[in-house]
């Protein structure tokens, strides 16, 4: 009985060393991959993950992590429902293990695990970030040239509609009006820690972003959205403007015509004379 212990004593603790291990990597999976878009305890780019495992399923959190598109194309009614209600915000595929997985639904379990008893304050509201216009202008510079860790721009794979920019690339979205979609803390978010494969690959390591470039491709992203919204709001005034001058010049040009209509036909005069000489 006396050897039992000490070996039952070490199993315990072997048992507890590994799940604070997995805990751990959980926790560096989920840093270095959903924190882009997800908080604990506040909406971003995609929804609030507080209680997300006991909302749904192992098995239907592991395959909406491997694709989310592919449940929503099958038209799985939550999955619908969460790309719907984010603006069809599209989350990338993550090809993690079974065992990358268990780590990450391990720790966002630990983490949502709260006293019958605790009562949970609802987190207050990011502020809006504060932008000047030189961060708006070094924005649109670093937008469209090489970043300070030699990463490529922006423009090649990304295109917006802003005064002074060229046109950019079709590889991916175009961000003209990713303020509206995500807001600042998404775009900030993205940038700071790129959830997509080929952003991340481009934004790495010494290429990486840093904080100040964050900030500013953010106001620029912002600027760009609010600005192009007045634009095409003051195109459409401009353009029913000159609709409707053009439809009052149509509408004066067949009064005029209608006014010169021919009121009897040619030979209602020939008909006349002939008629008199009876």
């Amino acid at each position: 009985m006396t050897r039992t212990i000490p070996h039952l004593t070490a199993a315990v603790m072997a048992l507890m060393i590994v799940s604070m291990a997995t805990a751990q990597d959980g926790a560096a999976i989920f840093k270095q991959n959903c924190t882009a878009c997800h908080k604990i305890g506040a909406r971003l780019v995609g929804p609030d993950l507080t209680g997300v495992t006991e909302k749904q399923s192992d098995e239907w959190l592991r395959k909406f992590i491997h694709s989310s598109q592919g449940m929503v194309k099958s038209g799985d009614k939550d999955a619908v429902a969460i790309w719907e209600e984010f603006n069809k915000t599209t989350m990338p595929d993550f090809p993690f293990t079974d065992a990358d997985l268990t780590a990450l639904l391990g720790y966002l379990g630990s983490i949502n695990k709260q006293p019958a008893s605790a009562t949970v304050a609802a987190p207050a509201p990011e502020p809006p970030m504060v932008f000047t216009a030189a961060d708006v202008d070094q924005g649109r510079f670093l937008f469209q040239h090489r970043t300070s860790g030699g990463g490529p721009s922006c423009v090649s794979c990304h295109n917006v509609t802003d005064q002074g920019v060229v046109s950019g690339g079709l590889l991916a979205k175009d961000l003209t009006h990713v303020g509206e979609r995500i807001g600042d803390q998404g775009i900030a978010g993205i940038l700071g820690a790129p959830p997509f494969p080929a952003m991340a690959a481009a934004f790495n390591g010494r290429t990486a972003l840093t904080d100040k470039e964050v900030h500013q491709l953010t106001a620029f992203l912002m600027h760009v959205d609010k600005n192009t919204e007045a634009r095409e709001a003051g195109s459409m005034r401009t353009m029913l403007m000159w609709g409707l001058g053009g439809l009052v010049v149509i509408l004066l040009g067949v009064a005029l015509i209608w006014a010169r209509r021919l009121r009897r036909s040619v030979r209602h005069e020939i008909n006349a004379r002939q008629l008199r000489t009876i």
